[in-house]
């Protein structure tokens, strides 16, 4: 099979975040690849979601998510079981099935989604329950049924003749019609006569009383324009909640980041990864913060369905006279274990900006080439990291050169600085680096391969 199921995770994932009211309907609903549906699209037989592979695959990101949403809603809102009222009479099941779908799809897309063309699509059904709609389009079809029936009767005998050929003919396509429009609903049948069976099983077995309440329970009214409606209000608590702690979160760090001083310097017993991994894992620091914040961030950007999987890091490294290549490399190959959960981007700089590469194995790092060796503008770096504040930001380097001006002091940066003494840059935290550790990085085979740095 040619479509990866990972797809469906994806979906699911996204759900939960779009529908957090219905999060135990889509968490665990098994949803499973199915080449033999009567209409190769999507369906389901109230506890599972069957889809047709070629079909999913044909389907845009945004499709996928919209048949997925929908056949979750037909079982949360047991569609396939309400097949019958509460007097115990079967409802037409076209109607009804054009009714759970139009209540449906009216509430996709109010939250957001597009309506698949093939699939109902009546705005009229946010304003009615499945119920209420039913009985309207019941209504509109007996009063159509009629008005067919009294001019058929004012016509001729050969008129009716001739006509009722075509009209059967037309009844039988808008019926066929009906089915074939989006979703496959063949399932819904064998589901509910295997529900009516459980319930006789029940009655055998139950009082009265019970058999009562158990009833009411399966042909129990769902309201879904109110369920609909209060995932919406959740949603809107929980975004709001999250919201709240990340601007929390950027008042610490902007608190945190007008203090001054370094976080350390290292010691030969004390070592700057050791110091780095501290700031990483430590939860009152900036770096720890800054993570918070990306996680906030990260749960915003998955109700805009705007993804992003990885933490990030993004490291600039000063190309001026006093680096070379090996010392480069070596600081790579120890650096790039520290962060082994993180996207690393590495760039260079001296006066000018050379752009960022990305770093995921060893031979990357032994690829990396650097420019140039003009003098230092330390500014430079830090206008031209990311914007985003949940990235990591690192600047590796002397610390001899112009310095960042004022208006930066509130950026969030680790300078891991291996020359000049007291650096003290109007912005970030300094980590010291030794002139014998760094020598280190300069004698590390090129070849090693550390902390499961894959090659």
């Amino acid at each position: 099979m040619g479509i990866s199921t990972d797809l469906i995770y994806d979906v699911k994932r996204k759900l939960l975040a779009k529908y957090p009211r219905f999060s135990s309907e889509i968490a665990v609903s098994n949803i499973e690849f199915k080449e033999n549906l009567k209409y190769h699209t999507v369906a389901t037989d109230g506890k599972n979601v069957y889809v047709d592979p070629n079909y999913f695959e044909s389907l845009s990101e945004n499709e996928r998510i919209f048949t997925i949403a929908h056949e979750i809603m037909h079982i949360k809102f047991m569609h396939m079981f309400r097949l019958k009222d509460k007097d115990g009479k079967k409802r037409d099941p076209d109607l009804w099935n054009i009714a759970t779908d139009a209540i449906i799809n009216a509430n996709l897309e109010r939250d957001g989604f597009t309506i698949k063309e093939g699939y109902v699509n009546m705005p009229e059904a946010l304003n009615y329950s499945a119920e209420e709609l039913y009985q309207k389009l019941l209504e509109e079809k007996e009063k159509k049924q009629k008005e067919q029936q009294n001019e058929q009767k004012q016509e001729q005998e050969d008129e009716k003749n001739s006509n009722k050929g075509k009209s059967d003919k037309d009844e039988n396509q808008n019926s066929n019609e009906e089915k074939l429009q989006g979703d496959d609903h063949s399932l819904w049948e064998d589901a509910f006569k295997q529900q009516n069976s459980k319930e006789k099983e029940q009655k055998d077995k139950q009082s009265q009383k019970q058999e009562e309440n158990d009833e009411q329970q399966i042909d129990m009214n769902f309201d879904e324009r109110g369920e609909f409606e209060d995932n919406r209000k959740e949603k809107r608590e929980k975004f709001k909640s999250r919201r709240e702690k990340t601007q929390k979160d950027l008042r610490n760090v902007k608190e945190e980041m007008t203090k001054s001083g370094n976080i350390g310097e290292s010691k030969e017993a004390i070592d700057w990864k050791v110091l780095l991994r501290r700031e990483v894992e430590k939860t009152e620091t900036i770096w720890s913060q800054r993570r918070s914040i990306a996680e906030n961030n990260f749960a915003y950007r998955l109700e805009e369905n705007d993804l992003e999987d990885e933490a990030e890091t993004e490291v600039m490294i000063d190309v001026s006279g006093s680096v070379d290549e090996n010392m480069v490399k070596g600081f790579l190959r120890q650096l790039k274990p520290l962060l082994k959960e993180s996207k690393l981007q590495v760039g260079c700089f001296d006066t000018k900006f050379y752009g960022f590469k990305n770093i995921q194995t060893l031979k990357d790092i032994n690829n990396f080439s650097i420019p140039g060796g003009g003098g230092t503008d330390l500014d430079l770096p830090v206008r031209s990291f990311s914007k985003k504040r949940e990235i990591n930001k690192i600047i590796f380097t002397d610390g001899y050169g112009y310095m960042p001006k004022e208006d930066l002091k509130k950026e969030n940066v680790i300078w891991l600085v291996y020359g000049k003494k007291n650096f003290q840059p109007c912005c970030g935290k300094v980590i010291n680096i030794t002139e014998k550790q760094l020598e280190q990085l300069r004698q590390i085979d090129k070849s090693s391969s550390i902390d499961g740095l894959s090659r």
